[in-house]
């Protein structure tokens, strides 16, 4: 329950955590290494099982290229939409199982 809580916080957080990057949507396997980074916008660093169910999950959603790249480049400065953080929002129960299950 405490990792459900933290996955659910940070999912809606993560609008809010990191700078725009480049062209391009950022591929589950630049997410799933962001997630497991020491540098992750997550408060816990994730395993890689799980950050690699986070990625797709991520990379899959309605998130827009410039969240995706903000959470691969770590920048605390990155300020999405209220659209971002509905759909994050809405992902945090499928990012939770990624880390419970």
């Amino acid at each position: 329950m405490k990792k459900f809580m933290a996955v659910s916080a940070s999912a809606a957080l993560l609008v809010f955590t990191t700078a725009c990057g480049g062209g391009g949507r950022p591929s589950v396997d630049e997410v799933s290494a962001a997630l497991t980074s020491e540098d992750s916008v997550f408060p816990t660093v994730l395993e890689d099982d799980q950050a690699d169910c986070a990625a797709e999950k991520l990379v899959d959603s309605d998130l827009s290229d410039e969240t995706l790249q903000a959470i691969v480049d770590g920048d605390e400065d990155y300020e999405g939409s209220d659209e971002e953080a509905d759909t994050l929002r809405d992902l945090s129960t499928d990012l939770a199982e990624c880390v419970t299950s």
